[in-house]
């Protein structure tokens, strides 16, 4: 039985990591509110980049823009967004394995064929390097980390002007980015969508670019032309894709480590009661021990 001034340690440590893990729920916490208020915001960005996508799309003509062009799938450029530390529960760990069924082939999204195609993998964080580069028919071709505390969407540019390079180049058939979406503090979901080409999955095409029959739309007058409005909107519309899922993933991440370390910090009180509960009683024992020891030398001596 280990003696009680062991335990005294033990329990002292298991304080002290219960105070870090308390302080740092408390700015997780800080954090994801910060974070969940500019999705709020970017969200309504992105909503009225669609709405001027619609309204572009009935004055404009589809196969002008290489950026809607469908082609077969044989190479796929992925776009992963994991975080830069850990400690935040499964986070990492259920992107890494949304990853993996994607570079199997048993998740599909967008154009569907038959093959597993050649994967790029561009992470975003950390978290992701190690894991993607030994995944089947994938190898990891950039990596970005460190984006600052508050994320700016000029951070955003490079990764953007990268992906769509590369597809108008025809380097890539398709872009898709796995990450994981905020729907509450306790709930972050990995999501996979496919940002390039912009199909059916963003915008009903089929329709949008067909002369809508009676239609009440205002007419608006665009310059230089409504093709050129519509090439630099794209480009716009993919940048805010990918700096939506990374301030997604922010939040996500903030709630995820938020809630390990509650948990951890929980965890830290019910050791340190069973602790101080077994203290108590090797104690308790010892003074017993002492007792009778002190009784029974005294009755010796009487």
């Amino acid at each position: 039985m280990a003696s009680t001034q062991e335990f005294r340690r033990r329990i002292k440590s298991v304080t002290n990591t219960r105070q870090i893990t308390k302080a740092m729920e408390m700015v997780a916490s800080v954090k994801m509110q910060k974070a969940q208020k500019t999705i709020g915001n970017a969200r309504s960005y992105i909503q009225n980049s669609w709405n001027m996508l619609e309204t572009l799309a009935r004055v404009t003509s589809p196969e002008h823009h290489p950026l809607l062009h469908k082609r077969e799938v044989k190479k796929i450029g992925l776009l992963v967004i994991t975080s830069d530390r850990g400690l935040c529960g499964s986070y990492n760990s259920s992107i890494i394995q949304k990853t993996l069924a994607f570079a199997k082939g048993e998740e599909k999204i967008g154009i569907d064929t038959d093959t597993v195609a050649d994967i790029d993998l561009v992470s975003v964080g950390k978290k992701a390097s190690n894991p993607v580069r030994d995944m089947p028919n994938s190898k990891l071709v950039a990596e970005f980390t460190g984006l600052g505390k508050e994320i700016e969407f000029e951070e955003v540019r490079p990764i953007a002007k990268l992906l769509i390079d590369d597809y108008i180049n025809k380097k890539y058939d398709q872009i898709v980015m796995i990450y994981s979406h905020f729907e509450s503090s306790l709930n972050q979901t990995p999501v996979i969508k496919q940002i390039l080409p912009i199909t059916s999955e963003h915008i009903d095409i089929k329709e949008l670019w067909q002369p809508a029959e009676n239609s009440n739309q205002e007419d608006y007058l665009f310059e230089p032309s409504p093709d050129k409005v519509l090439e630099s909107v794209l480009d716009q519309f993919i940048r805010m894709q990918i700096y939506g899922a990374i301030l997604e993933s922010n939040a996500s991440e903030h709630s995820a480590r938020m809630v390990a370390m509650k948990n951890a910090t929980d965890n830290a009180k019910e050791l340190i009661d069973d602790l101080q509960l077994t203290y108590n009683t090797i104690r308790q024992n010892s003074i017993t021990s002492e007792i009778s020891e002190i009784s029974a030398a005294a009755e010796a001596m009487s």
